[in-house]
């Protein structure tokens, strides 16, 4: 049975009038009254009785007027669950696999300090797609990586460009110089093979990767060098500035994005949470390294 009927029905139990009845729920006097009348067909019986100008529940009214709260608690009672059990499952967060190292820590951290019982489903793919899965409603939050002005989403940093080799194998030194870049459609590819050009420096490209993880493996090997965000790189490798002949490289902005009707603990007061806990806690040292 339609649970608006019932809940119009109750209002008029409490409310003793149409009019009063219609006025709490946000309808017009007719409108309810069609619903009244709508439900003593339903129910197949007289719910309603007039005595001159009032509007009286029947001996069958007042008896369903009971059944009919009870039938409301026990809707309220199973969507208040259904809500609880939605807030429970896992917040599904995706992440650019360039900040998956040092930045989704300190985010997820952010978001445990205030959701103490929150669980997660982790997503590691390009922003593009990523873009796509918020869009499409398959993640709650994502960070995603814009230009260093944009204006999208909830700003968290500006993540700079570094050169990478291995300081085992010393690629960089080769000539021509070989490059292991992202995809073409991350901002690096491009700002590296610019950047390279303009050196005039001869190079080749040798391979491209969606994945940080897997440009840096190339790197380990001696394979080539890589253009990517500071983010993703750790001790083992050396990072390159102009002193080796290299050119600085654009600094790219790290966002928090949030798509519609999320999880239910997901809002914009979590993201501006998030936001401060990592302006404070996220550890710049490799940004003032590079700086340096």
């Amino acid at each position: 049975m339609d649970s608006d009927l019932l809940r119009s029905f109750v209002a008029f139990a409490e409310c003793g009038s149409f009019n009063r009845a219609a006025d709490r729920i946000g309808r017009t006097p007719s409108a309810f009254s069609m619903q009244m009348k709508r439900l003593e067909e339903l129910v197949d019986n007289k719910l309603f009785e007039r005595d001159g100008r009032n509007v009286l529940l029947t001996n069958d009214g007042i008896t369903f007027v009971g059944y009919a709260r009870r039938i409301l608690s026990l809707q309220d009672e199973a969507m208040y669950k259904l809500r609880i059990q939605d807030a429970s499952r896992p917040i599904r967060i995706g992440c650019p696999d360039d900040y998956a190292h040092k930045i989704l820590p300190v985010v997820l951290r952010a978001i445990r300090k205030v959701i103490p019982d929150a669980k997660f489903f982790i997503s590691i793919n390009p922003t593009i797609l990523l873009q796509r899965m918020l869009d499409q409603g398959e993640l709650d939050i994502s960070l995603v990586s814009r230009s260093a002005m944009g204006e999208e989403g909830y700003f968290l940093r500006h993540e700079p460009g570094v050169w990478v080799t291995s300081p085992i194998h010393k690629q960089h030194k080769l000539d021509p110089l070989p490059l292991v870049l992202p995809a073409e459609d991350c901002k690096f590819h491009a700002w590296a093979i610019d950047a390279i050009s303009k050196s005039d420096r001869p190079f080749t490209l040798f391979a491209t990767t969606r994945q940080a993880a897997s440009l840096l493996h190339l790197v380990r090997d001696g394979l080539g060098v890589a253009a990517l965000a500071a983010a993703s790189v750790t001790d083992e490798f050396q990072i390159l500035d102009s002193h080796d002949g290299f050119p600085p490289l654009p600094a790219v902005g790290v966002a928090l994005m949030l798509t519609e009707n999320s999880h239910p603990l997901v809002s914009r007061q979590l993201a501006s949470q998030i936001q401060e806990y990592v302006s404070q806690n996220l550890d710049d040292a490799l940004t003032r390294q590079v700086a340096s």
